[in-house]
């Protein structure tokens, strides 16, 4: 009996450790060693950890002794113990990750409903994690930030000096990182997310959120330049989601994909055509809105104009600045480039619509020599110029993963023609990066050559904002196609990725899926709750999901209940609304 027991229980030891996968390379940390974090880097209140964990340089040789050592931050969940650990990528690429975390994360506590612990590393590249800095010299990085200023204008002499420098920017970059360029690709970083799943001691298994597109937040980089958060133009955190999931479905536990991008562009495209194909609606937004919201809350809307003539008349002062540029007092002036450039960021979504407006109105009321003008022409300047200064990881990454190679600028032209005709807004801001890639010195090693077609274990959420400007929903449809039993959250508003206006019906399906896999039902379609140009913010939806939470849990409310998640477990507790809208607001106000 004694024998039969034993036989037994040993029988099923090796079932529940056979269950949980193999380290996926020796070579990695089998643990992690938590400790305090650097305040400096992770910025927030809420209790955090930190750890360096060693990975290997290179996966595809296993004889290769070189390491690396990834900076990981953690943000503990509100409820423990917690159900696992997200891991995080914030997109670009070229986004780091635990400074990212750190501004983000009270929002993100609420949308995976209290939960899990949220964690991100600085991918390769990026952060502390063999960072491609390619021009080092303050010298240097001024001279490549004016020249990556110069904007397309379909001008043989415009075309011609981006070709030289995108030559600049690939013989460069190369000379500097050489060694270490075929190891920034993204099936590395796949590799990496995979190795710290195994080294989590929990259940082997992915939990994975990619994309959440940062809002502009400047700091002071160490040349006393500024730099961003995030890239302008491309969602990488979903493409890195789309290639784990591709290579390892059978380790897919929940992961959502949030602003999704055209994964076989991405890979295999002389540029990404189809990320700007809803650029120009959204930017014709900015103006309807306007109109919409009123001259007090958007000062454009005084001219009594309609949207469309608003928006005609900015583009009538963006011709005009190719020959008359604004002098503004004490700071560069206002050119045609950095009014383009302006327009572009515009299409990240409705945080950065009231600068804009206020900018135009200036300039049409000929105001541009006054204090309010300076004020708001310098805080756009800062971000657009952090925004182009962190194009050296992109290249890194993205023209590393990209297949296709340009000969000549002849070979590029017709390329360029291309992307001319799908936007007018964002025409030029892939002329750069396209260029620069097309002339790249290395490929990445360890590529995952697939097709995209995959059966997750469980299924992935993908998330999509109706009018994406940077990735349209066809993105979304076109890769959640290739993932077997996938769902799809889908939001009426305006912007990148479903951040980027607030909705309680995105906070309730976004924990619903993080709470038991529950996805969207099919053709549904979340509202917003805060309109452009308006007051509403995400703490105030985070209020009113909270107080429907309440109400379901007491019988009170006809809907729906919210997931059971710590909100509703937790409904009729004071502490938890206050710390629910704590976080909110910490996080509206970084």
């Amino acid at each position: 009996m004694a024998t039969k027991f034993l036989t037994s229980f040993l029988s099923i030891a090796a079932v529940s450790l056979a269950s949980v996968p193999q380290q996926l390379d020796p070579r990695a940390d089998s643990k992690i060693q938590w400790g305090p974090c650097n305040q400096t880097i992770v910025n927030t209140t809420l209790p955090t950890e930190c750890a360096d964990f060693t990975v290997p340089l290179d996966y595809t040789t296993p004889s290769s002794k070189e390491t690396i050592k990834l900076q990981i931050a953690k943000i503990k969940a509100k409820v423990q113990p917690a159900k696992g650990t997200i891991l995080i990528n914030f997109g670009g690429p070229g986004s780091d990750g635990r400074t990212s975390l750190g501004k983000q994360g009270g929002l993100l506590q609420v949308l995976s409903g209290f939960e899990y612990d949220l964690a991100a590393f600085d991918p390769r590249g990026t952060g502390n994690t063999i960072p491609e800095v390619c021009y080092e010299t303050t010298a240097a990085v001024k001279k490549f930030l004016a020249a990556e200023s110069t904007w397309y204008d379909a001008s043989n002499s415009t075309l011609e000096q981006m070709w030289k420098q995108a030559t600049t920017n690939a013989e460069t970059c190369y000379a500097a990182h050489k060694k270490t360029q075929p190891f920034l690709g993204t099936g590395s970083v796949a590799r990496d997310l995979i190795s710290v799943v195994d080294a989590l001691g929990e259940d082997g298994m992915l939990r994975y959120w990619g994309e959440l597109a940062p809002r502009p937040q400047s700091q002071v980089a160490p040349n006393g330049l500024l730099t961003m958060l995030f890239i302008l133009g491309f969602s990488y955190g979903t493409t890195l989601g789309a290639t784990v999931a591709s290579m390892y479905p059978e380790r897919i536990d929940k992961v959502i994909l949030d602003g999704v991008q055209n994964v076989h562009e991405y890979y295999h495209a002389p540029a990404d055509f189809e990320e700007w194909s809803d650029a120009d609606r959204v930017f014709s937004e900015v103006f309807l809105s306007c109109v919409k919201a009123g001259p007090t809350l958007c000062p454009m809307a005084g001219a009594n104009l309609t949207g469309e003539q608003l928006e005609a008349a900015a583009w009538k002062i963006a011709e005009r600045l190719k020959t008359n540029p604004i002098p503004v007092n004490g700071s560069s002036p206002l050119t045609y480039a950095g009014l383009r450039g302006f327009f572009a960021n515009a299409i990240y979504g409705p945080n950065s619509w009231g600068n804009l407006a206020t900018l135009l109105a200036l300039i049409a009321g000929n105001r541009t020599q006054t204090p309010a003008f300076n004020t708001v022409y310098e805080d756009m300047t800062t971000a657009l110029l952090g925004t182009i200064s962190t194009y050296p990881p992109l290249y890194g990454i993205h023209c590393g993963d990209r297949t296709v190679r340009i000969k000549s600028l002849d070979d590029f032209r017709p390329i360029q023609e291309k992307l001319s005709k799908v936007t007018k807004v964002m025409d030029g801001t892939d002329t750069d990066v396209s260029m620069t890639c097309g002339q790249w010195k290395s490929q990445a090693a360890g590529a995952y050559k697939g097709n995209f077609q995959a059966k997750t274990k469980n299924p992935i959420l993908f998330a999509t904002n109706k009018y994406d400007g940077h990735t349209p929903i066809r993105s979304a449809q076109n890769v959640s196609s290739g993932f077997e039993g996938s769902g799809m959250l889908v939001v009426n508003g305006f912007g990148h990725t479903t951040l980027s206006q607030p909705s309680v019906c995105t906070i309730e399906h976004t924990a619903a899926y993080w709470h038991n896999r529950t996805l969207p039902a099919k053709g549904l379609v979340c509202d917003v709750d805060g309109a452009p140009y308006s007051t509403y913010t995400w703490a105030n939806a985070t209020v009113a999901y909270i107080r429907k939470a309440n109400e379901s849990s007491s019988g009170g409310s006809g809907s729906p209940p919210p997931p059971r998640s710590a909100a509703s477990q937790m409904g009729h507790s004071i502490s938890m609304i206050v710390f629910v809208v704590g976080v909110a607001f910490a996080f509206m106000l970084q």
